[in-house]
């Protein structure tokens, strides 16, 4: 349980119940994770990560350092590192009595609520820009209501969100700091590792992945490992952001061509809602952003992955986005030396987007596709899965009052159903 949270903004000693107030106070970080749990009491019951870690030789010696751990976090039940703050949010919402949770999310995040609460009979609402190509799968589970938003991208739809007030509805976006000490466990597998990471290095969209992770380090103590987000060229604000000595920057487009860099789809942002509390995290472990990476980049990767045939057998895939960690090792390894050891995340299984293996490596994809299948089949999507009634369509003008009314009669209308 919090007791207390420090501002990163402005440095206040903040009680849970005038969290709320005080961000309002912070007009331009209203919508960001923007709170740091620093009084927490431990929970009696303390969830454990068993997801596997591998040590890669083959990775290292490319690389050019001592030793590559390789994480593998599409072995998670939805098959990415958003299952952490998934169960938490639910663990939160439960405990009030809430049983309906929403996010804003057209990748792994939406997946992965919509997957934990249909199975324990919660519902769950994922507003995503309507041109995502996950809507029909999202769509599929019975108990998720998919708002898609015409026209937008990713910032736009995040927006139009928060304006709307849903009674009774838990907030599991990255905006909810309650959420972020879910992550402790993936620090806990950290801490145990011998000898123990230099760096630890992941691809953000939001970044509430490698914050978490920074917070968890740093209560149990354990100092001298660099986090280092990685991100696209051009898509990668929290870049700038360290470089300008600001918490908060946002980009107006992207700052290349989409085509470039659009195998990465739940990577590339304008934004990023938990960059004050992933900076944070950077300041205080001393480590530093690496981008400019592009579609090239990550295929690159998939190739050099593929020269460690145990890390393939065992099925540690991940998707485009996932594999952003070892892209940039690869890409930046004049940044390493050679007594360091990294600690790399695949934040997200290949199953989930085999297509975009597909574009990025078609020479190696029936390789890439046949050990998907025999190690991650459940993760595979069917096709054809959409159900038109979980769906709803709306312009992004819409009046957020309006579009507040039409969730609740779609939810109405599918617990009558029912």
């Amino acid at each position: 349980m919090i007791h207390r949270y420090m501002c990163i903004l402005c440095g206040k000693s903040i009680i849970p119940r005038d969290v709320e107030t005080h961000k309002k106070s912070h007009e331009e970080g209203q919508h960001y994770g923007i709170m740091w749990p620093c009084c927490v009491r431990e929970e009696t019951k303390q969830p454990t990560d068993t997801y596997p870690i591998y040590d890669s030789p083959i990775l290292a010696e490319k690389i050019g350092v001592r030793k590559v751990y390789l994480k593998n976090e599409g072995a998670n039940p939805s098959g990415s590192m958003k299952d952490y703050l998934v169960r938490k949010a639910i663990h939160n919402g439960a405990r009030e009595g809430l049983n309906t949770f929403t996010v804003v999310s057209s990748g792994n995040h939406a997946v992965s609520l919509a997957k934990f609460t249909n199975s324990v009979g919660f519902k769950s609402i994922v507003f995503v820009p309507a041109s995502s190509s996950k809507l029909n799968f999202l769509s599929s589970f019975s108990s998720n209501l998919v708002v898609g938003i015409d026209n937008t991208i990713f910032e736009d739809v995040y927006v139009l969100a928060n304006k709307i007030q849903l009674d009774g509805v838990y907030n599991a976006n990255v905006s909810n700091e309650t959420l972020l000490t879910g992550f402790k466990v993936v620090a806990d597998r950290i801490s145990l590792l011998n000898p123990l990471p230099t760096h630890v290095l992941s691809g953000v969209g939001n970044g509430s992945y490698l914050a978490g992770i920074s917070w968890g380090l740093e209560r149990l103590g354990v100092k001298k490992i660099k986090i280092i987000p990685v991100g696209m060229l051009g898509a990668f604000p929290t870049k700038t952001a360290f470089e300008l000595d600001k918490f908060i920057h946002d980009y107006g487009y992207f700052g290349v061509p989409e085509s470039w860099i659009d195998a990465a789809e739940g990577s590339i942002a304008i934004a990023s809602y938990a960059m004050p509390q992933l900076m944070h995290g950077i300041k205080i472990s001393n480590g530093f952003p690496l981008g400019e990476l592009t579609n090239k980049d990550l295929a690159q990767a998939y190739d050099v992955l593929l020269t460690d045939k145990k890390i393939i057998d065992c099925g540690a895939i991940p998707e485009p986005t996932g594999i952003m960690g070892l892209a940039a090792a690869i890409k930046h390894y004049h940044r390493f030396s050679r007594n360091d050891i990294l600690f790399i995340s695949f934040t997200g299984h290949g199953a989930k987007d085999m297509d975009g293996i597909a574009k990025l490596v078609p020479h190696s994809f029936s390789a890439i596709k046949s050990a998907i299948e025999k190690t991650r089949p459940d993760l595979l999507t069917i096709e054809g899965q959409k159900n038109p009634d979980n769906i709803l369509i709306v312009n992004k003008d819409i009046d957020p009052k309006k579009l507040n009314r039409l969730i609740q009669k779609k939810l109405k209308f599918q617990g009558e159903k029912k």
